[in-house]
């Protein structure tokens, strides 16, 4: 009925106005039928809106089509959808504007300025983000992303750099029904969402295109190159940590479910028991170990002392080892103070030093003979 209304080949409006009002502002007894009459309401309200709007724009003296608009004025909000409304793009391309691409670049500029100064200014600008949607398809994918990279490097200009950025990023990485940058999953639904549909490029890959060509415009334009990279950089960031929180969201769902009581009953194989007792056997040795050598290394300590082993004294000199030892710097030994002692012992030690064989070593050079000892 609402597509034949906008029809202007009959002559049949006063008969269906009289039907809209009967179906629409008539009560209903059963609470089931009020809830069900609301809610279909609700699901073509949008459809209404637009033929009762255009009927009243052809015919302004006819009072019947307010309250019919007033019935669902209600759920004029009830259906979502991508597409800007004939009012929003009206708002958007008319003065001080005048373009798409202005209304856009104006867009940015107020987000920017409102994250640098959210102190003071705690409410944000209007925002909807079918104003992108339909820059893209009246304007293309290209010219969409043209207003958003000027918008950020004037802002960038103006010193408000690292918020334009931000704003920048968040367009671009921002999920969509169609040509979505990012994946888009239903939230607590055991059901995995459909892929968005592929129609054409999205801001993220033009974004792409246009850093692998941001050479060329460092000789012509410096501020515009330094922004398409900057803001690359940024968006790269951005869904590199997006994915991350993927992962670690889908390792923590694929973990098994252990049970603290399922864990105290299980024993431990042999296998596992042998390898602890040798770990903890060859930790022991080596703490055995290391104590003798710190046992040995204070033993030396105290032999040599804290001056070391001064040789010099005895006539040998610390790095000569080709020196024979002076035994006239010994000290002289007094042996009469012994207690008496009879040292009678005749040490008749005949050594012939001419037939001493250095080279040869050996008990049998020294006439020693260590078996009766």
């Amino acid at each position: 009925m609402a597509s034949y209304a906008l029809l202007q080949t009959h002559n049949d409006l006063e008969a269906i106005m009289r039907i809209f009002k009967v179906l629409m502002l008539s009560a209903t007894s059963s609470v089931d039928a009020q809830v069900m009459h609301s809610t279909i309401l609700a699901m073509v309200s949008s459809h209404l809106e637009t033929t009762f709007r255009t009927l009243q724009r052809r015919n302004p003296t006819r009072n019947t089509i307010e309250p019919l608009l007033q019935a669902i004025k209600s759920n004029s909000n009830y259906e979502k959808t991508t597409y800007a409304t004939v009012k929003g793009l009206e708002q958007w391309t008319n003065a001080p504007y005048s373009t798409l691409s202005a209304s856009l670049r104006h867009t940015v500029q107020l987000l920017s300025h409102w994250g640098s100064t959210a102190a003071m200014q705690p409410n944000p600008p209007s925002y909807t983000h079918l104003q992108i949607y339909a820059a893209i398809r009246m304007l293309g994918v290209h010219k969409t992303l043209r207003a958003v990279i000027e918008a950020v490097a004037t802002q960038t200009n103006s010193g408000y750099g690292s918020a334009a950025l931000d704003v920048g990023m968040s367009i671009i990485c921002a999920p969509m029904v169609e040509d979505s940058p990012t994946p888009i999953d239903w939230s607590s639904s055991q059901i995995a969402a459909p892929p968005p549909q592929r129609t054409r490029m999205n801001l993220r890959e033009m974004l792409k295109q246009e850093f692998e060509n941001a050479a060329s415009l460092v000789a012509t334009d410096t501020l515009m190159a330094e922004t398409i990279v900057r803001l690359q950089r940024r968006v790269e960031t951005q869904l590199g940590s997006l994915n991350d929180v993927d992962l670690q969201a889908r390792a923590m769902d694929n973990l098994p479910s252990v049970n603290i009581a399922e864990i105290q009953t299980q024993t431990i194989s042999d296998n596992i028991n042998k390898a602890m007792d040798n770990a903890t056997a060859a930790s022991i040795v080596e703490d055995i170990s290391n104590m003798d050598k710190k046992a040995l290394q204070r033993s030396m300590d105290e032999l040599v002392g804290t001056d070391g082993l001064n040789l010099s004294s005895i006539g040998m000199g610390a790095g000569d080892a080709g020196t024979v030892a002076n035994l006239d710097n010994l000290p002289d030994l007094d042996l009469g103070n012994m207690g008496g002692m009879d040292m009678g012992m005749n040490m008749d030690m005949d050594m012939d030093m001419g037939s001493m064989d250095i080279g040869g070593g050996g008990d049998e050079d020294w006439g020693l003979d260590f078996d009766n000892m």
